[in-house]
């Protein structure tokens, strides 16, 4: 396998992980540093590629999704946890 992630959009800072990512395995996929999963990410759920501020935008399909509910560092687990509406 020479991917474990798809990254939709250039402008996104979240990567969809296409099968179980175990905590300290390598993601690759994505064009940029070395980065390791800081903890399990499911499959067909977010990981962080990049670190998103809190209250930043989290961006999935080149569009936000919602905002960081706490900062989140490369290799996070994105989801619930740490995902919210954003606020208008």
């Amino acid at each position: 396998m020479d991917r474990n992630v798809i990254m939709i959009n250039p402008k996104d800072n979240v990567a969809v992980a296409i099968v179980e990512i175990k905590a300290g395995q390598k993601v690759f996929g994505i064009a940029g540093p070395d980065l390791v999963a800081r903890s399990e990410i499911p499959r067909n759920h977010k990981v962080a590629i990049a670190k998103i501020a809190r209250d930043a935008p989290v961006i999935k399909y080149g569009v936000p999704i919602g905002v960081a509910a706490e900062t989140i560092l490369p290799g996070d687990w994105v989801h619930t946890h740490n995902l919210r509406a954003e606020e208008n």
